[in-house]
């Protein structure tokens, strides 16, 4: 972990309040990193059309995340995976964002897979059939994935309300994590 911002709910105090929490959060977390070039992972909650436009235009960093399918951002051609196969990727373009459609082959019900980059700008595929877009997205976000995973079993913390002493914990045992 890099930086930390404790998430007390819908705050009324955020600066610009018609900005979308995770929008704001990302933006916040990452402005050290800002003017960096540097590349983003995110999950589906913070991944949005706006977030990836202005880190790109105003931050000079890019962002690779997964998108939810119910997001008006994503066009219903990129959502039906009725006539497509297993292994099937289909790919959108604009000036600076790409998005990816994949269906996985190990779908029973031909899930769709939709990823969203402003780091990549053609429709590759790995070695493994898969777009680059979506290995990369699996190499990188593992490090959120194992953080998380590490969280949940070497947890010092108690069940409290308070939100002081959950930061206290915190400091205490994320360092153990990084040796």
């Amino acid at each position: 972990m890099l930086t930390a911002v404790p998430y007390l709910g819908k705050e009324q105090s955020r600066p610009d309040g018609d900005m979308p929490l995770g929008h704001y959060y990302t933006k916040l977390l990452t402005d050290p990193y800002h003017h960096t070039n540097r590349n983003v992972t995110t999950d589906n909650w913070f991944t949005s059309v706006p977030l990836v436009q202005d880190l790109y235009d105003n931050c000079e960093m890019t962002l690779v995340g997964t998108i939810r399918g119910i997001k008006k951002e994503a066009p219903a051609q990129m959502k039906d995976t009725s006539s497509r196969e297993l292994g099937s990727s289909a790919f959108l373009f604009t000036d600076a964002l790409t998005l990816v459609s994949y269906v996985p082959t190990t779908s029973k019900k031909k899930k769709n897979v939709l990823l969203l980059s402003s780091m990549h700008s053609s429709p590759s595929l790995g070695q493994t059939g898969k777009p680059v877009i979506v290995e990369f997205y699996n190499k990188t976000k593992g490090g959120v994935d194992a953080f998380d995973q590490m969280s949940a079993i070497y947890s010092c913390g108690r069940c409290i309300n308070r939100w002081p002493m959950c930061i206290f914990y915190g400091m205490i045992y994320i360092p153990v994590y990084r040796n």
